[in-house]
């Protein structure tokens, strides 16, 4: 049996972070080490006491694949490296107070730097995570520690406010009020302790304010069954933002995080990929919520150091975690590579890997066998294809039809998230029809059926040319196919923050036409034959983001009931306004 041991690695400002080791059954080392650090509990994830040393940790290392995601120890030291797992800061059994990955880059470095100094470890240390941990992965990797050899990251953010929490300047809610709420179960007894010292209470008011957050999780969650969905739950549509009592005990930096919708220096620390150098393979689904961060970082880090991996796969952030979502298992063999210098190929061919049909029906029928190549992403051969939004409701590559269209955006009444690259929510290529049946939806553009078929391949991007008789308000546009027998079928959506279209607030002239670029995610997607392309210009998609409030204050967190505005928006297709979006395809 494996060695194995607890201990507390001290951080530069003296919070002891809760860490287990395992070493290679009767091996005297030094070896190579693999890292991971997660804030779902060593210990006791998602509530359950499950740490033994002769069952290891999660998942289950009899589960060969989805050791791909977070392998257990029994199968990394089998593979002759040391396996270290560390409670994140304010997490289970480590101390501190955790703030929602603003500690993660220190803390990454200092336990890199801990294991370093070790007599079992031979300097070589790959860290790996998925999600959450994903993202504490590009953190520890973006402090820069000479010992960090590479990194393996899958469906995480390596710029968490960038790309997700902040994306387009509209706050997301999904994550921050489901996830949050979810998981303050395994807040520290250390976050326990400074949180009633910070809040001036005692434990009974802690633990009212953990069970409001529990009974508020059913009830968001039993919110998506509603007819329609979601919006008439008072716990989602709660104003201001910051009001719920339990998040401003619990986690006093969502407060923090609510106000910066704009980019800033808070948001620039927080965008890890601008400092990794060591080789990353990352990995990511189409309809992923990080779809968007995990490209950009590939994208980035690759321009830099020209040694990362990118695979992107079909479906959700939870399809990744299937024994089926992978063509081969490359965990190992990354790791063999960059830790112990073995030449297996693992660096040959193309850098990016990808599933040509973003969603399959039958995801336990999946096969990834015919997933392709390409030196970059977008792939090389990809050409733009611009069609326009014309007055008259059609969507064609000619237009100037019709100068202007108009529709009442209310936030009391939004039109509800279905489908889209959501975590928590129901994700995927929803059927739009039941919001699009909904009287204050919005406008629909749609092009006539294709006469061939249509392969779109990489970001897929909507410049808009409108105007508000309010200072502020959203446009979420959305990439639709319309099947022959009715279905309309989202394919991607984006969203833009009017006050913050060119990224400082700015609030808009009432009745004046600006640009709006509305980025709507990547996707590998072949519309066929007989189908129609569809945009769909909406002014909420809630709960997937926060409501406008069409006021133009500056703080998003801050806006009351009283601040909310009904607001008449405008689309203009005149010849010097053109609105249209514009398509990345594959030529036949």
């Amino acid at each position: 049996m494996s060695e194995s041991f607890q201990n507390f690695v001290t951080a530069r400002d003296g919070a002891g972070l809760n860490t287990f080791v395992y070493l290679p059954a009767g091996g005297v080392g030094p070896f190579p080490v693999i890292l991971q650090r997660t804030p779902y509990g060593i210990t006791k994830p998602q509530g359950e006491a499950i740490h033994d040393p002769s069952k290891g940790w999660l998942p289950d290392p009899a589960e060969p694949m989805r050791g791909s995601i977070l392998r257990g120890w029994r199968a990394i030291t089998e593979r002759g490296y040391v396996a270290v797992y560390q409670d994140t800061r304010g997490r289970y059994g480590s101390e501190g107070m955790d703030r929602v990955y603003a500690d993660d880059a220190a803390d990454g470095h200092d336990t890199l730097k801990w294991i370093a100094a070790q007599p079992w470890c031979d300097g070589n240390i790959g860290m790996s995570g998925s999600s959450a941990g994903a993202t504490t992965t590009f953190a520890g990797a973006s402090a820069g520690h000479p010992a960090l050899k590479a990194y393996f990251a899958q469906v995480g953010g390596a710029s968490i406010y960038d790309d997700v929490v902040c994306e387009g300047g509209s706050i997301e809610m999904e994550r921050l009020w489901l996830w949050v709420s979810k998981n303050i179960p395994g807040l520290s007894p250390s976050h326990r302790a400074l949180t009633m010292e910070q809040a001036g209470i005692d434990a009974a008011a802690l633990d009212a304010a953990a069970k409001g957050a529990a009974e508020r999780y059913d009830r968001l969650e039993a919110a998506r069954h509603e007819d329609p969905p979601y919006v008439n739950s008072p716990d989602w549509m709660r104003l201001p933002l910051t009001s719920y009592p339990d998040f401003s005990v619990w986690q006093p930096f969502l407060d923090e995080i609510l106000t910066h919708s704009a980019p800033d220096d808070f948001r620039a620390a927080h965008d890890f990929s601008r400092t990794i150098e060591a080789p990353g393979f990352l990995a990511t689904t189409w309809y992923d919520i990080f779809q968007t961060s995990m490209i950009r970082a590939f994208t980035e880090i690759q321009g830099r150091t020209g040694n990362q991996r990118l695979w992107i796969g079909p479906n959700h952030h939870y399809f990744i975690y299937e024994t089926n979502f992978w063509p081969t298992d490359p965990y190992f063999d990354w790791f063999d590579h960059w830790l112990k210098g073995v030449g297996n190929g693992v660096m040959d061919g193309p850098p990016v890997r990808y599933a040509p049909d973003a969603w399959t029906d039958d995801p336990a029928g999946y096969v990834a066998d015919n997933w392709r190549a390409a030196e970059q992403w977008p792939p090389g051969e990809t050409e733009s294809l611009r069609l326009y939004l014309c007055g008259d409701g059609t969507l064609d590559a000619d237009g100037t039809r019709g100068e202007v269209r108009r529709y009442v955006y209310d936030p009391r009444n939004p039109v509800p998230t279905l489908g889209g690259r959501n975590m928590l929510i129901d994700a995927g290529p929803r059927d739009q029809r039941p919001v699009q049946a909904l009287p204050h939806y919005g406008l629909t553009y749609r092009g006539a059926p294709l006469s061939e078929d249509l392969t779109i391949a990489g970001p897929v991007r909507v410049t808009l040319r409108a105007s508000s008789d309010c200072p502020d308000t959203d446009f979420v546009a959305k990439l639709i196919e319309v099947h022959p027998d009715g279905r309309t079928m989202l394919l991607m959506d984006g969203v833009v923050r009017a006050l913050y279209r060119n990224g400082t607030a700015e609030p808009l002239v009432p009745g004046e036409i600006a640009a709006f670029e509305i980025d709507l995610a990547h996707i590998h997607h072949t519309v066929r034959a007989g189908h129609c392309l569809q945009i769909d210009i909406t002014s909420s998609n809630f709960p997937r983001r926060a409501r406008n409030t069409n006021s133009g204050n500056p703080v998003l967190a801050n806006d009351t009931e009283a601040d909310i505005r009904v607001a008449t928006n405008s689309v203009h297709h005149a010849a010097d306004t053109l609105s249209f979006v514009t398509l990345p395809i594959v030529p036949r």
